[in-house]
């Protein structure tokens, strides 16, 4: 039996679907870029000042500073636009689920935010902070030279990687009770996603005492084995159910 609204529909149609649906995040992304730029050269310096305070900012090319405008910009804005993301996504979905399915996601979508900004918190406020000032120590005394690029990028990205590594929990259990996965697809998978990560740190962080490449794949960890644990328990409640 398939779900009420689950009607065949050729694959163009999919994709012309989901086509509009981002379309629509696209537009949202541009116009709050828009918006955020403005602002965006006095939230940098306050950022800046929060995470390493008593240090200049440098730029090396002339686009540099241009570049680390729109990057923040559409950093502020993902944090921002991340729910209508998710819901654009959850209704292009919607018609495949059924009642029961959609009734159970639509519960924890709201729970799925409040975990992404957790994350995104705890990385803002705790382990960037950190991570930078423990990365001077290996100054040995020389002036830093810091580059805008750089620097922010790497901490913009450790920020999003928190916020993201949040839903893998989520994910999982939306997955699991779907029919999508079970925990056994999850155990098989799990040293293919660490070693994944592992690179995507190693290449993204650009953090060169390695600290912030061991935090963002632990984290990982712990949520993967977690969300594990929770595809379990899942599991368990649905054949008792049914």
């Amino acid at each position: 039996m398939k779900p009420p609204e689950d009607k065949e529909m050729p694959l163009q149609e999919h994709l012309a679907e989901l086509r509009r649906r981002l379309l629509r995040v696209f537009i949202v992304f541009v116009i709050g870029i828009a918006i955020v730029f403005r602002f965006s050269g006095r939230m940098i310096n306050d950022f800046w000042n929060y995470v390493l305070p008593n240090t200049k900012v440098y730029v090396v090319a002339p686009p540099e500073w241009l570049m680390v405008q729109l990057t923040f910009s559409f950093s502020v804005v993902f944090v921002a636009v991340y729910p209508y993301l998710v819901y654009e996504l959850y209704q292009f979905a919607k018609p495949g689920l059924y009642e029961h399915e959609r009734k159970f996601v639509k519960t924890f979508l709201p729970f799925s935010y409040i975990l992404f900004l957790v994350g995104v918190a705890l990385g803002l406020f705790v382990v960037v902070p950190k991570v930078f000032s423990v990365s001077m120590l290996f100054n040995m005394g020389a002036d830093p030279f810091l580059t805008a690029k750089k620097t922010l990028y790497s901490a913009l990205k450790i920020i999003l990687t928190f916020g993201l590594s949040f839903q893998i929990p989520v994910l999982a259990v939306i997955a699991v009770r779907v029919g999508l996965i079970d925990s056994k697809w999850l155990k098989s998978k799990r040293w293919i996603v660490y070693l994944a990560v592992f690179i995507l740190a190693t290449n993204l962080t650009l953090d060169i005492s390695g600290i912030s490449q061991i935090i963002v794949l632990s984290l990982v960890v712990v949520m993967y084995e977690f969300s594990i644990v929770l595809a379990r328990i899942m599991e368990k409640n649905i054949k008792g159910t049914g």
